[in-house]
């Protein structure tokens, strides 16, 4: 894990030195229930808050490189065809993305954006008899950015994120050497909103 955060540092570090503004955005919101359907079952995921931070890299006036993680502590519900189990696992889904945004400045207060990025999602389960998993995942944003002065200010989204997966992937279900499964060959859709405050450093145009 150092090494990786080393890596990561070192890969933005220069964009950061030539950014005109950084804007770091802690931020909460609600993600909605959504159902992963499968070959033979389907896993449903509760809704409930969200919360993380984000942070952004301005390289030129409307255009951001954004840095993002997005955690949720919820519930799978997982059903598979044709057996009676029906088993209830928390979990938290925590999305690792790296993306761009694009702003359209209507005026130095209001600022409407687009975004799209792309990661990694690592679905963790909170019972020692689960595993973990990860996807690579893929997510879409949008809203605006409301500025109270230069360097503070209000961010409204919307998220979709699609964690996506390949034939192969079983969902187990029980302990010991019993259980179900369901094969997963689609993405997930979860949508969901948040909000935060911006925090605003570097050079204000």
């Amino acid at each position: 894990m150092r090494k990786f955060l080393f890596f990561l540092f070192m890969l933005f570090a220069p964009v950061v030195l030539f950014a005109q503004t950084v804007e770091i955005t802690p931020f909460g919101g609600y993600v909605f229930p959504c159902t992963w359907y499968a070959s033979n079952g389907s896993v449903y995921f509760y809704g409930n808050g969200q919360y993380g931070g984000m942070i952004s890299i301005g390289f030129s006036r409307v255009m951001d490189l954004d840095l993002i993680y997005n955690r949720s502590d919820t519930r799978g519900e997982v059903f598979i065809s044709n057996t009676m189990v029906n088993q209830q696992v928390p979990l938290s889904i925590n999305y690792f993305q790296v993306g761009i945004t694009k702003n359209f400045r209507v005026n130095s207060v209001i600022s409407p954006f687009l975004g799209m990025n792309v990661g990694g999602v690592l679905m963790a389960p909170k019972e020692i008899s689960y595993n973990d998993y990860w996807f690579f995942s893929v997510g879409f944003l949008g809203g605006t950015k409301i500025y109270f002065s230069k360097r503070v200010g209000l961010r409204l989204q919307a998220q979709l994120y699609f964690p996506v997966q390949g034939a192969g992937y079983m969902f187990y279900v029980g302990t010991g050497g019993t259980g179900g499964g369901a094969t997963l060959y689609s993405a997930l859709a979860q949508f969901g909103f948040t909000g935060g405050l911006i925090f605003r450093l570097g050079k204000i145009n």
